[in-house]
């Protein structure tokens, strides 16, 4: 019997490929979908707003679109919801589902807050459903290949990750998201800046967008870290309340994390991806996040070295192949994907938003 899956939410352009992803796996079906209301003032339907995405899911994938997702989530029955909500709706959606017993996948960053967060959490536990976070970087083999290296103590211990991503923001100009073939329709910055995005109170903003991908990767490497200094500015979107660009410094015992992130410069024409220096040398990503990304790593004199490559199993393809294949198997979900390690995560992006705010360092809370 197939997995009964319903999306919540089509505020966030992921929606799209998720939408794709359930639809190609076979032990899935995607048996409806509905938006959730929003105090944003609605703007026209262009591309990667939440009313085309809508209509793009219902085209493609379900027709089965509902007005009420508390209704639909009482007439389907899902196995899982997929929430990909404004940040700010999360933690009600995911009681909402928990109370009828209802798995979630919830989209990155799992909430706006690390005390939003605790409710989801809370919910989760109370309820004893299963919580899933997907990251689009936990599909990515060539950073598989970078975690070789490091474990592999080829090039030493990791002391400092390096870490820059950005792009015009995410209905910026030339905006593109996988799962639609288009760039983004043109938009006037009065358009832009009443999507939810530009909207603090919304959990729109850099931050969570994107640094949110620099405290995965520091988990990830390093663990979790002691505390944060960091500076946010809004310096190229005045119609929002919003950080367009931030910077972040992670602090460890004997290591650092240091996370950029911009919505005013593109992928294009900056260095991506994480790069990670070590006691005898470096690995770094090559080739841009678009570009046939791949992973050089060289010892301290400049040498490149042979390294191994990833071969990755099958459920690493997307977050319905992963939840499938933990269904069937009785395996667990890739540790990054886990509510737990989440929780770790939000407390780094929690105080990252805190020392910007506070213009002090900020410990990482327990």
């Amino acid at each position: 019997m197939k997995l009964k899956a319903v999306i919540i939410g089509f505020s966030h352009m992921h929606v799209n490929e998720v939408a794709l992803y359930i639809s190609e796996q076979e032990d899935f079906e995607l048996v409806g979908a509905a938006d959730v209301k929003s105090s944003v003032d609605d703007i026209p339907p262009l591309r990667y707003t939440p009313k085309w995405n809508l209509e793009n899911v219902r085209e493609n994938y379900c027709k089965n679109i509902y007005d009420d997702y508390k209704q639909m989530l009482d007439e389907l029955k899902p196995d899982i919801a997929f929430i990909l909500t404004e940040n700010c709706q999360k933690p009600e959606v995911v009681e909402e589902c928990a109370k009828r017993g209802v798995n979630v996948s919830i989209e990155k960053p799992i909430a706006v807050r690390y005390d939003e967060a605790k409710k989801i959490e809370k919910s989760v536990e109370k309820y004893g459903i299963e919580a899933v976070v997907n990251w689009p970087v936990a599909y990515r083999p060539y950073l598989y290949k970078l975690k070789n290296v490091l474990d592999s103590g080829v090039i030493g211990k990791p002391i400092k990750l390096r870490y820059i991503n950005g792009h015009t923001g995410p209905l910026g100009k030339g905006a593109k998201h996988r799962g639609v073939s288009s760039k983004a329709e043109e938009m006037t910055d009065v358009q832009r800046g009443k999507t939810w995005w530009h909207h603090l109170s919304h959990g729109g903003g850099v931050f969570l967008d994107i640094a949110c991908y620099g405290c995965y990767f520091s988990d990830w490497f390093f663990g979790k870290g002691k505390s944060v200094i960091s500076c946010g500015e809004n310096l190229n979107t005045p119609f929002g309340d919003t950080e367009d660009n931030f910077a972040a410094v992670i602090k460890y015992d004997g290591a650092m994390s240091v996370v950029e992130g911009t919505w005013t410069t593109p992928r294009a024409v900056i260095p991506s991806g994480p790069m990670v220096l070590c006691t005898d040398g470096v690995v770094m990503c090559t080739g841009g996040a678009e570009n046939s990304p791949d992973v050089k790593a060289f010892d301290i004199y400049g040498n490149e070295l042979e390294i191994p490559g990833a071969d990755l199993s099958a459920e690493f393809k997307n977050m319905p192949e992963m939840y499938a294949h933990h269904k069937k198997t009785g395996e667990d979900v890739f540790k990054m994907l886990t509510l737990s390690e989440n929780m770790k995560i939000m407390t780094m992006l929690d105080a990252v938003i805190k020392s910007s705010k506070s213009g002090k360092e900020e410990k990482i809370c327990d």
